[in-house]
């Protein structure tokens, strides 16, 4: 029997559970958080976890729960690193198929032209900032957020955008953000939005992760572009391989073809 352990939370995990649903392979798809959940709409054979999983939740979720022919999938973000590499520890300790779904980079090297900056971190992009002059629009999230109140005078000049979950904004006014400076929005973000909230924050910079064409790089690069701000860029933790989501649908397609007895697919 053919099942499917799904790792979510990004756009890749919502099309990759509904490819599963698609060709009737029962998964199993976890998310970190019940706003991550309520993503993944009622299909046929998908049931839904909320809840950050440590390493040893994970393997023994895989060992009393996996099929035979049971396949783990990992369509967590590009930056949740910790996660993946849980995963994948996980994986190999019950023996279980790893696969990662990895969206690609957008980044073209040669933009830094444009003046862009590359950083490792977000503390290496706070350090960086602290020594300009300027607002700046904070696109990283909100779980990131602490690293950027050492830059001097960040109640005046930063502008952070976080998703509008109650817990989100509360973390960000404890960290000492004024409320008249959060920008509480669920995108995704057009080329004009961005350029509309640039124009809002009055920034200079506009710092974001190399989140890809699902995570709407390219819209926040046209409107840095548009607008004269200079981006930072946190580079991905991890140098590491994946699929895209339509070579994981063809994954489960070659999954959910019949087989004759010998295990050779039926025509």
């Amino acid at each position: 029997m053919v099942k499917v352990f799904l790792f979510a939370g990004t756009t890749e995990g919502q099309e990759v559970a509904a490819c599963c649903a698609a060709e009737g392979i029962p998964a199993c798809v976890f998310t970190a958080t019940d706003y991550g959940a309520s993503l993944i709409p009622e299909m046929p054979g998908i049931t839904v976890r909320d809840g950050r999983l440590q390493e040893a939740d994970m393997e023994a979720v895989f060992r009393e729960e996996a099929a035979p022919e049971a396949v783990v999938i990992d369509a967590t973000h590009p930056y949740a690193d910790i996660v993946t590499a849980n995963i994948r520890q996980a994986c190999g300790a019950a023996g279980l198929t790893y696969v990662r779904v990895l969206r690609e980079s957008t980044y073209s090297a040669d933009a830094e032209a444009g003046g862009d900056v590359w950083v490792d971190s977000p503390e290496e992009a706070a350090a960086w900032l602290a020594g300009q002059e300027g607002n700046v629009l904070l696109t990283t999230g909100s779980k990131e957020l602490r690293h950027f109140t050492s830059i001097p005078d960040f109640q005046n000049r930063l502008y952070p955008r976080i998703l509008p979950l109650a817990a989100n904004v509360a973390a960000t006014l404890e960290l000492g953000y004024p409320a008249s400076h959060l920008i509480c929005m669920q995108g995704p973000f057009s080329l004009e939005m961005n350029t509309a909230l640039l124009h809002f924050a009055d920034a200079r910079f506009l710092v974001t992760k190399d989140t890809g064409r699902a995570g709407g790089f390219s819209e926040k690069l046209e409107a840095a572009r548009a607008c004269g701000c200079r981006l930072v860029i946190i580079g991905r933790p991890l140098r590491e391989e994946g699929i895209s989501v339509e070579a994981c649908r063809e994954l489960l397609q070659a999954m959910a073809a019949p087989r004759d007895p010998a295990g050779m697919e039926k025509d």
